[in-house]
Protein backbone atom coordinates (compact mmCIF):
# COMPACT_ATOMS: atom_id res chain seq x y z
CA UNK A 1 0.00 0.00 0.00
CA UNK A 2 1.19 3.53 -0.75
CA UNK A 3 0.30 6.97 0.58
CA UNK A 4 -1.17 9.58 -1.77
CA UNK A 5 2.38 10.90 -2.17
CA UNK A 6 3.67 7.48 -3.25
CA UNK A 7 5.48 6.46 -0.04
CA UNK A 8 5.17 2.78 0.84
CA UNK A 9 3.20 2.17 4.04
CA UNK A 10 4.99 -0.36 6.22
CA UNK A 11 3.61 -2.71 8.87
CA UNK A 12 5.19 -0.44 11.48
CA UNK A 13 3.30 2.53 10.00
CA UNK A 14 0.04 0.59 10.16
CA UNK A 15 0.70 -0.46 13.78
CA UNK A 16 1.46 3.16 14.75
CA UNK A 17 -1.68 4.48 13.00
CA UNK A 18 -3.81 1.77 14.62
CA UNK A 19 -2.45 2.65 18.09
CA UNK A 20 -3.15 6.36 17.50
CA UNK A 21 -6.68 5.61 16.33
CA UNK A 22 -7.39 3.37 19.32
CA UNK A 23 -6.03 5.97 21.76
CA UNK A 24 -8.39 8.60 20.36
CA UNK A 25 -7.69 12.27 19.80
CA UNK A 26 -5.87 14.37 22.39
CA UNK A 27 -8.48 16.97 23.29
CA UNK A 28 -6.56 18.57 26.17
CA UNK A 29 -5.56 21.51 23.98
CA UNK A 30 -8.97 22.07 22.44
CA UNK A 31 -10.99 25.14 23.31
CA UNK A 32 -14.74 25.32 23.13
CA UNK A 33 -16.05 27.61 20.42
CA UNK A 34 -19.17 29.61 21.16
CA UNK A 35 -22.32 28.65 19.31
CA UNK A 36 -25.01 30.91 17.98
CA UNK A 37 -26.01 33.72 20.31
CA UNK A 38 -29.26 33.29 22.23
CA UNK A 39 -32.26 35.01 20.67
CA UNK A 40 -33.56 35.95 24.11
CA UNK A 41 -31.12 38.12 26.08
CA UNK A 42 -29.94 36.56 29.34
CA UNK A 43 -30.47 32.97 28.20
CA UNK A 44 -27.06 31.86 26.91
CA UNK A 45 -26.78 28.23 25.94
CA UNK A 46 -30.52 27.90 25.43
CA UNK A 47 -31.60 26.53 22.08
CA UNK A 48 -34.26 28.56 20.30
CA UNK A 49 -37.20 26.60 18.88
CA UNK A 50 -37.13 26.07 15.13
CA UNK A 51 -40.16 26.42 12.85
CA UNK A 52 -40.06 25.09 9.31
CA UNK A 53 -42.45 25.76 6.44
CA UNK A 54 -42.59 25.22 2.71
CA UNK A 55 -42.83 28.02 0.17
CA UNK A 56 -42.48 28.11 -3.63
CA UNK A 57 -38.89 28.33 -4.87
CA UNK A 58 -39.46 31.65 -6.65
CA UNK A 59 -40.81 33.22 -3.43
CA UNK A 60 -37.81 31.88 -1.48
CA UNK A 61 -35.41 33.32 -4.05
CA UNK A 62 -37.11 36.73 -3.97
CA UNK A 63 -37.12 36.67 -0.15
CA UNK A 64 -33.37 36.01 -0.16
CA UNK A 65 -32.77 38.88 -2.59
CA UNK A 66 -34.94 41.30 -0.60
CA UNK A 67 -33.36 40.31 2.72
CA UNK A 68 -29.86 40.72 1.31
CA UNK A 69 -30.76 44.11 -0.16
CA UNK A 70 -31.92 45.19 3.30
CA UNK A 71 -28.75 43.83 4.94
CA UNK A 72 -30.70 41.13 6.77
CA UNK A 73 -30.84 37.36 6.83
CA UNK A 74 -33.96 35.46 5.85
CA UNK A 75 -34.28 34.38 9.50
CA UNK A 76 -34.23 38.00 10.67
CA UNK A 77 -36.92 38.97 8.16
CA UNK A 78 -39.13 36.03 9.15
CA UNK A 79 -38.72 36.73 12.89
CA UNK A 80 -39.71 40.37 12.31
CA UNK A 81 -42.76 39.32 10.29
CA UNK A 82 -43.89 36.76 12.88
CA UNK A 83 -43.39 39.25 15.72
CA UNK A 84 -45.44 41.88 13.85
CA UNK A 85 -48.18 39.34 13.11
CA UNK A 86 -48.43 38.19 16.74
CA UNK A 87 -48.27 41.77 18.04
CA UNK A 88 -51.16 42.69 15.73
CA UNK A 89 -53.24 39.81 17.09
CA UNK A 90 -52.67 40.57 20.76
CA UNK A 91 -55.73 41.87 22.49
CA UNK A 92 -58.01 41.48 19.45
CA UNK A 93 -59.70 38.31 20.65
CA UNK A 94 -59.33 36.95 17.12
CA UNK A 95 -57.70 33.57 16.77
CA UNK A 96 -54.81 33.27 14.35
CA UNK A 97 -55.82 31.60 11.08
Amino acid sequence: MRTKHGRIVTDEDLDRMAAEAEAGPDITGWTRRPGRPALVPGTPGTASPKIETRIPADLRDELRRCAAADGMTVSQVLRDLVEAYVAGRRGTGRPAR
